[in-house]
């Protein structure tokens, strides 16, 4: 058996031979480094085996021949491409562009373009001065490997440089995007885009068609680098999907050609439902006052506002329950929910509606209908802050009598936003307020009106359905019918409210003692 403390000597005595053995085999002077390295561990770990010292030679190469076996198979079956010398030579691929400054610009757009895999070898072993063996060690990859990565980066970056590219509408005129959803719980996927335009021209950019990341990048203007978590992040949450090495975004969006096309063609009917609805409440004011609802004898314009506001709210229940599909889709974060996106969302309404169903309060109901541009009642105090609306209910109800401390705080924070007045030590809220038996006399005189608005809106809606195809991409086409019933808060509601201020039917010199466009429904 071979000596072991003859082992290193013997080692460094065959290695020019492995290597000249290794480099005759391989492409490369690397390749060849490598191969020998293997073929000498497999010598050491094996030499115990060999009983006459005369039989070294012999089973030296035939170690040598299994290992290269090995070695050369593995290569085949992973079909890497040639690897060369000229893969290391750091002058032909940085120092001589650097006096050109053409040529540098056009460097870095492409390294801007190279995804993370090829850009992190670049970058380690170019710029950082990382040996093959570092960033091995980094990347947590075999030094083959890093090897491929840095030649593929180099025939990628070449070709790129001796290609013409142009950079997107986008990279200069940016999109501004809001999601819309509607469904259980929290709208989760605002955060993702809200005030953020990185995600919101990938959204647009992947709308009509389906892009690479490479594609993307030049789209909308911005480096790889700063869009791979972008992309990630839309990609976990459902807003686009991956097919191959394309993205395509997966929600309709209201652009402003579809919005505009739709509004001219039912411009019309929403002044109609406009019309007829001041109408309506002028020939039936008498009788609603006559209920006898807590403020039924507030000011006309405030009167108008808040009939307005009930008559809305009531109209949505029932488009709600006509139009929208029974089963929502579930979103990514478990939820049922339609989402979709907006180019230029209207915001003229915040509608929110408490009730014991949703267990937001104790009891009664809670309805409001801000009016975004000019800002009267505000839903997110009393949303944010479930205890206050709890005892705007019970201060309705007379069910509040010696006020504690937090319950003082309470009323002078009412008082301060004006749902209550305090007149003499006596305070009163500003806000109608109905028991169970008022709001169903009301909702009695508002049925006639209600059920034309219905045929009115069942003509919109087919409009809607029949534009929208026109400005959605084929893989969307199944969501269209689902999506549009989702415009018609924004096409009848909000259009409803904007033709009638702007025919002046609706003023907003609000009184200062009256909230109109929020109200109450006590339980009897």
């Amino acid at each position: 058996m071979l000596e072991i403390d003859n082992l290193d000597d013997k080692m460094a005595s065959i290695s020019r031979s492995v290597l000249s053995y290794c480099i005759a085999r391989t492409s490369n002077q690397h390749d060849a480094e490598d191969l020998a390295q293997d073929i000498i561990v497999e010598l050491i770990k094996s030499v115990t085996n060999i009983r006459d010292e005369k039989a070294f030679y012999g089973f030296m190469w035939a170690v040598a021949g299994n290992v290269y076996a090995a070695w050369y198979r593995k290569r085949s079956k992973r079909r890497n491409c040639e690897l060369t010398e000229d893969i290391f030579d750091e002058v032909d691929c940085f120092e001589n562009i650097n006096n050109r400054n053409d040529e540098l610009y056009v460097l870095r757009r492409e390294l801007s373009l190279l995804t993370e895999k090829y850009r992190k070898a670049v970058i380690l072993y170019y710029l950082e001065n990382k040996s093959c063996i570092e960033i091995s060690s980094l990347l947590g990859i075999s030094e083959s490997m890093v090897k491929y990565l840095l030649f593929k980066a180099r025939k990628i970056l070449k070709e790129g440089m001796d290609m013409e590219r142009s950079y997107g509408e986008q990279s200069y005129n940016p999109k501004t995007l809001e999601l819309m959803y509607m469904g259980e719980g929290p709208n989760q996927f605002w955060k993702i885009t809200n005030d953020k335009k990185i995600p919101q021209n990938i959204l647009f950019a992947c709308y009509n068609d389906s892009l690479t990341e490479e594609e993307i990048s030049l789209q909308i203007g911005v480096a790889l680098p700063y869009l791979e978590k972008e992309i990630s992040t839309l990609l976990k949450a459902g807003l686009i999907i991956k097919n191959g090495y394309k993205y395509s975004t997966n929600i309709i969006i209201f652009t402003k050609e579809f919005k505009n096309e739709l509004d001219s063609k039912i411009m019309k009917r929403q002044e109609d439902i406009a019309d007829k609805l001041y109408r309506y409440i002028s020939d039936n004011e008498e009788k609603i006052r006559s209920i006898g609802f807590h403020l039924s004898d507030m000011s006309r314009n405030s009167f108008y506002w808040h009939i307005t506001c009930v008559t809305m709210n009531y109209l949505f229940g029932k488009i709600t329950e006509k139009f929208t599909p029974w089963e929502s889709p579930v979103t990514a974060f478990g939820e049922k929910a339609y989402v979709w996106g907006d180019e230029s969302p209207r915001g003229v309404l915040n509608t929110c509606n408490m009730s014991k169903y949703d267990e937001c309060l104790i009891e009664g109901e809670l309805h409001f209908l801000d009016y975004l541009p000019h800002i009267k009642s505000d839903s997110n105090v009393f949303y944010r802050n479930l205890k206050l609306a709890n005892f705007l209910v019970k201060l309705a109800s007379n069910k509040v009598h010696n006020f504690n401390e937090y319950e003082k705080e309470f009323m002078a924070e009412l008082i301060e936003k004006g749902y209550a007045i305090n007149e003499n030590g006596s305070v009163s809220l500003s806000l109608p307020v109905y028991s169970q038996s008022q709001i169903k006399d009301l909702f009695s005189i508002l049925d006639p009106i209600i059920y034309v608005f219905l045929d009115i809106a069942s003509e919109i809606m087919k409009i809607i359905e029949k534009v929208l195809k026109n400005h959605t991409p084929t893989h969307l086409k199944q969501q269209i019918t689902s999506i549009a019933c989702m415009r018609m808060f924004d096409d009848i509601i909000c259009a409803t409210i904007e033709n009638m201020r702007d025919k002046d039917y609706l003023k907003v010199n609000w009184n200062a003692n009256e909230m109109p466009t929020v109200y109450l429904v006590l339980e009897e």
